[in-house]
């Protein structure tokens, strides 16, 4: 669809040709033209009117409202739309931090999404992942971002009337900083820095510093959240024991005068306050300590963050708690891709659609969706969108909105089918009416030693082979239905190809070997290994296809040592076996070994899926740092 704007706007026009990801394109004339645009602004609100043919009126009050218009021309249907966002700021946080560094065109695709959604915020979420000049260990071998680069996203998010807040940390979530020896001299403990310091704060002095170079916002998110052992280190040798409370809150003090010198209004997440008060939001009914709300700096925005409820009254009750701090309160909601590699889309629906209503209830201003990147950002960046579009739906709509509203709107921004994209959510749906969210099966059963079998306890040999093969089937089928999406697809269709055969393979090997039928095991290892290497090469192939597709190439390589290292304990297996099967030794001593519940569970009734989302503890018992 081509557009022109009149009267001209080359701000609108940029724009607009930001879009292409959806066919839109900027017109050089009116008789060139799909569609001639008027465009004018308003007070408030966004409004919509639009012929079904070439004339169209869209009036905003936000630029992004503007492209939000743009997507009700993309039916070709008669329309008019009367709008108003209940939020001053709706987005999405982009985790860049934990091993996918988005190239600058993902970025930009991002963003250009959420323009068409309406969503006006980006968070970047950036640990160590750009560059401070004199300090060359600070996001070194990442894939940080350069100067230019953050300067392009903040001009491209400009263009388009989306926000980019920059987020870092000045605290704590600093591993991948502290592992350096450079910056040994700032540790507190594990990787929390060491409050107090002058060193620290001029080190964050530098961090602020690039971020007002880079970013226009007049905001920041400072972190400063998990940082549950601050005091208990290098500090308390040297200062003894003091009140973490006060630790923290000198800090943030510190902080704060130098995010003011840099003409920047912070915020910062809100769950060590909890902490401290020696509960978490979980006991948040129970009240927190008014010594403690008195004692928390009032220029600094309070994010409370909340993944893993879908219960209203419980966000109700938090975010009463949090509104008897004297600081703003921000919310920041799930767009679950951190359980490995899969989404959880069904229930981050279900939780986004509680909090956001009860957001409303309570006039909370500003809300983000986070999509975290937990041990080594395994799970593609499109399959939150979505999440993403029932933010914005929620916003525009003033409340929840039918299953029916959120698929056509997803259709007509993204192109895409949202019944399609929840089937994401499937492989990891081995059983029915699972008890529990985040059972991430696909991981631990892709990672898991084909001989030691860490998890054999938790696979149904009956079902699972079945399962998995069905379900590749289906993720195609969508995939040929989603084409410009086919890529996430694929990649978890030939991870089900994949477990189809490695599911079961450790747990029949076993069978035969125990059983002393060396036929069967012969033909294991001459047929059923050699099958699950193939498929395991497949997935690596389109894992990387993938992974290039949407990150800069640094990260891969903890992705490559996984998927590599499990493609010789294959080869190793066939050699153990064949070796055993020859003479040469005279036991398996893996397959002599019981085995037992990964979560050392009493009940072998219960739903045969568990958790485990740390690649370490599932490919071996050793020790492997």
């Amino acid at each position: 669809m081509k557009l022109f704007v009149t009267p001209a706007d080359s701000a609108l026009n940029e724009g607009i040709g930001l879009l292409g990801f959806r066919g839109i394109a900027l017109a050089a004339s009116a008789e060139e033209a799909d569609v001639v645009v008027t465009a004018a602004t308003q007070e408030a609100g966004l409004t919509v009117s639009y012929d079904g043919a070439k004339a169209a009126t869209i009036t905003y009050s936000r630029r992004v409202e503007f492209f939000r218009g743009v997507s009700y021309l993309l039916d070709g249907k008669a329309v008019e739309v009367s709008e108003k966002a209940h939020f001053a700021s709706n987005g999405f946080m982009l985790d860049c931090s934990r091993n996918a560094a988005p190239t600058l065109e993902t970025i930009k695709e991002t963003l250009a999404r959420m323009a068409l959604m309406g969503l006006n915020t980006m968070q970047l979420y950036t640990e160590d992942m750009y560059t401070l000049e004199d300090r060359p260990f600070f996001g070194y071998m990442r894939g940080r971002y350069t100067d230019e680069e953050l300067i392009a996203v903040d001009d491209t998010a400009y263009a388009l009337g989306i926000e980019v807040v920059p987020c870092i940390q000045t605290l704590a979530h600093l591993p991948t900083v502290l592992r350096w020896s450079a910056f040994s001299h700032l540790i507190d403990c594990n990787d929390i820095m060491m409050a107090g310091e002058d060193t620290t704060y001029e080190f964050v002095t530098e961090m602020v510093k690039k971020m007002r170079k880079c970013f226009r916002s007049k905001r920041i998110n400072i972190g400063m959240d998990e940082a549950h052992m601050i005091g208990l280190g290098n500090y308390m040798k040297k200062h003894g024991v003091r009140s973490r409370v006060d630790i923290m809150c000198e800090h943030i003090a510190r902080v704060l005068g130098i995010c003011k010198e840099y003409d920047f209004t912070p915020m910062m997440w809100s769950d060590m306050f909890f902490h401290l008060a020696g509960g978490s939001y979980n006991d948040a009914e129970n009240g927190i300590d008014k010594a403690i709300i008195d004692k928390v700096p009032q220029g600094v925005s309070l994010v409370y963050w909340e993944y893993y409820c879908d219960d209203k009254c419980r966000y109700d009750t938090v975010l009463k708690q949090h509104k008897q701090f004297h600081n703003p309160i921000v919310f920041a909601g799930c767009a679950w891709k951190w359980n490995g590699l899969l989404p959880e889309l069904k229930f981050s629906l279900k939780a986004s659609r509680a909090a956001l209503t009860q957001c409303i209830g309570n006039e909370i201003a500003d809300v983000f969706a986070t999509a975290w990147g937990d041990d080594g950002a395994e799970c593609p960046l499109n399959v939150v969108l979505p999440v993403l579009q029932l933010y914005a739906e929620i916003d525009y709509h003033g409340g929840d909105i039918s299953d029916e509203v959120l698929a056509e709107r997803f259709a007509t921004c993204m192109d895409a089918s949202l019944a399609d994209f929840l089937l994401l959510d499937k492989p990891n749906r081995t059983t029915e009416n699972q008890p529990a969210i985040g059972l991430n099966p696909t991981k631990y059963l892709l990672y898991q030693d084909v001989m030691q079998g860490l998890f054999d306890r938790h696979v149904d040999p009956a079902t699972f082979p079945t399962f998995f093969a069905q379900t590749a089937k289906e993720l195609r089928a969508a995939g040929e239905r989603n084409k410009a999406y086919q890529y996430l697809f694929e990649y978890e269709a030939s991870l089900c190809d994949l477990l189809s055969v490695k599911s079961v393979i450790g747990i029949d090997l076993r069978a035969a070997y125990l059983a002393g039928d060396r036929e069967k095991l012969e033909e294991l290892v001459n047929t059923a290994l050699p099958e699950v290497a193939a498929r395991l090469t497949t997935f690596t192939d389109l894992f990387f296809d993938g992974w290039m597709r949407e990150n800069k190439a640094f990260g891969f390589d903890t992705i490559d040592l996984r998927l590599g290292g499990l493609q010789n304990r294959i080869r190793t297996a066939e050699k153990r076996i064949r070796a055993y099967l020859a003479g040469t030794v005279d036991k398996l001593e893996e397959f002599d070994e019981d085995r037992l519940f990964f979560d050392a569970r009493e009940d072998e009734n219960a739903d045969v899926n568990t958790f485990c989302n740390t690649w370490s503890r599932i490919a071996s018992a050793s020790v492997i740092s």
